[in-house]
């Protein structure tokens, strides 16, 4: 049977642009390269998913608006289904992205903040039926957390991605049971210290924790035990945009195809750093899936 699951947070309509360098003030550049695509963390874990071959299903809140038609048609063709739980005014979020050819790395402009200021009002509870995990990325938490409740009462994992620690992180974290958060992730209090972090996440009721560090190993912990996961060599390394949601995609899908097993932990980190890797050696977000 194949694995499904649904990931509850936002969804972006994303202009990216691959140049030799970023502009100074006042200085136009000659983009190399571009695309346009849905993006945003839930998006892109569930394109990864389903790159993996699951079956996923994306839960946000989406505008009427004709830009939209865009996101979910690039969803559409990676296979995500979209589920409008929800809606805001005006377009949808649209974040600028620039990505530096020599060296892979992004810079990205993002009015965001649409999705975390609250007084949205969802509209659709959506059905937990076949899921064998459920990923939150913090955004629309309006959506995710009656969501990840539903699941955790259900007996589904709930996998939360935090990129970086937002004043309702909190409230994220204690409806978790697997939180997989960057190395900015730094929590009042603990300067992003590895120990400092994992003790804020277990404190708050996560049952096991992964922090990754970009081209660093990936710390992993479990109340049993901890350990590290080399991430498998990338050369040369084209764009790194994206590669965060995606390694949540493919964690969410050894949970959601094998089921939840810390003594299996550190084998499923490895599954999906290998699953980062592949992203890494093309532009965007979209030609690694062929």
């Amino acid at each position: 049977m194949t694995a499904a699951a649904l990931f509850a947070g936002l969804a972006t309509l994303d202009i990216v642009q691959l140049v030799e360098r970023l502009p100074a003030p006042d200085q136009k550049v000659a983009a190399l390269d571009f695309s346009v695509c849905a993006g945003g963390p839930a998006a892109n874990a569930a394109v990864a998913f389903g790159r993996c071959g699951g079956r996923p299903t994306l839960v946000t809140a989406l505008p009427s608006h004709e830009l939209t038609a865009l996101l979910t048609a690039d969803l559409a063709r990676c296979g995500v289904a979209v589920v409008e739980a929800a809606s805001y005014d005006g377009p949808p979020v649209t974040a600028s992205i620039m990505v530096t050819r020599a060296t892979g790395d992004r810079a990205v402009v993002s009015p965001s903040g649409v999705a975390t200021s609250g007084g949205l009002v969802p509209t659709i509870e959506p059905s937990l039926a076949g899921a064998g995990a459920v990923l939150i990325d913090g955004y629309f938490p309006e959506i995710s957390l009656p969501l990840a409740a539903r699941a955790r009462a259900a007996g589904v994992p709930v996998i939360l991605d935090a990129g970086s620690h937002k004043p309702h992180t909190d409230a994220v974290v204690t409806a978790c049971d697997i939180a997989v958060v960057s190395d900015d992730f730094a929590p009042p209090g603990t300067s992003g210290d590895p120990d400092a972090v994992l003790a804020y996440l277990f404190a708050l009721g996560a049952t096991a924790a992964v922090i990754t560090r970009g081209a660093g190993s990936v710390l992993w912990a479990t109340p049993a035990s901890s350990g590290e996961v080399p991430v498998p060599p990338v050369a040369p390394v084209v764009d790194t945009l994206g590669a965060g949601d995606f390694f949540h995609g493919a964690l969410a899908y050894r949970v959601a195809s094998l089921g939840r097993d810390d003594a299996r932990l550190a084998q499923d980190v490895a599954f999906a750093a290998a699953v980062v890797a592949e992203s890494l050696g093309s532009f965007g977000t979209r030609a690694w899936l062929a």
